[in-house]
């Protein structure tokens, strides 16, 4: 009997080593959510959709579903306007100065239309931020990630999608001051192909876009502290990220981001929900710009 048990528990003690690895595997490839940690209420959309309606516009958009339009000023640039870039454990992480700037740089995507402008797609998955890095002759460049694309995918943004900084000043807290004419970023990146190559793409032989992905290829961490230690004569050490209990600009203080960034569910998931589904209070209807 004594023998019954041990060769049970020994049964048991597999089967949880060989099951384990395959769930983690899965959850990474699949981008499938991980549950939400001991405490941490999982939000739907809906949190979204309630917290952003005082800064902008909610549009029924026929491909992608709700999607949110900001009221900012013209001018306006994700990843440029209003924020800096701060070095984190998780890579380079923008810290924006807006309301609603826990949501739109670290969760779904950006995407432009003219007649709209900026358009954020939300999105379940939290990062430091969606953004395609790269580098120039002395200039590092960064752009929103287009939506449905992967770190990796042979993607190649428009040009007025980047933004280019002196490698020198990439660090400053008025990083926007820095930024190259983007009128000008049709001759830095023009004929851009980008060649995807494990941790390095080559973007016409002279731009670089840095893969330095952490772990997989779910986000970008950005260049490395070290190789902008150099250009920038300061040393950088990463800080840590707080959890903030409610949404609020982010702040750093004391070598750490006060950031809210709660764990989202699965918008398939969200679909499958019995009862209330998760939907903007108000949303206009998607109006298509009329050509010339």
């Amino acid at each position: 009997m004594k023998n019954y048990l041990i060769l049970i528990l020994m049964s048991a003690l597999l089967f949880i080593g060989c099951t384990t690895p395959m769930q983690t595997s899965v959850t990474v490839r699949e981008n499938v959510a991980a549950a939400p940690a001991a405490g941490q209420t999982e939000e739907t959309y809906q949190v979204f959709y309630d917290e952003l309606t005082p800064y902008g516009r909610w549009i029924n958009y026929p491909a992608y579903g709700y999607v949110w339009v900001p009221n900012v000023a013209a001018g306006f640039q994700p990843y440029s306007t209003n924020g800096h870039w701060v070095y984190s454990s998780s890579g380079w992480t923008w810290v924006s100065n807006y309301n609603w700037g826990w949501a739109a740089f670290h969760y779904g995507r950006w995407f432009f239309e003219d007649g709209y402008g900026w358009v954020w797609v939300p999105g379940h998955e939290w990062a430091p931020a969606w953004v395609t890095w790269g580098h120039y002759n002395g200039y590092y460049g960064w752009a929103p990630l287009g939506v449905k694309i992967n770190i990796g995918d042979a993607w190649t943004p428009p040009a007025h999608y980047w933004s280019f900084v002196p490698q020198e000043h990439m660090t400053k807290p008025n990083v926007e001051n820095y930024v190259v004419d983007r009128n000008t970023n049709v001759n830095i990146v023009k004929n851009v192909t980008i060649i995807n190559n494990h941790n390095t793409t080559i973007i016409n032989n002279n731009t670089t876009v840095i893969n330095n992905n952490r772990n997989t290829t779910v986000y970008n961490m950005g260049p490395r502290a070290d190789e902008v230690e150099k250009v920038t004569n300061t040393h950088i050490a990463p800080v840590t990220i707080a959890e903030h209990p409610k949404p609020a600009p982010s702040t750093v203080t004391n070598n750490t981001i006060n950031m809210y960034r709660p764990k989202v569910m699965q918008e398939q998931r969200q679909q499958q929900l019995p009862n209330n589904k998760p939907a903007p209070k108000a949303a206009e209807p998607y109006k298509q710009r009329k050509q010339p």
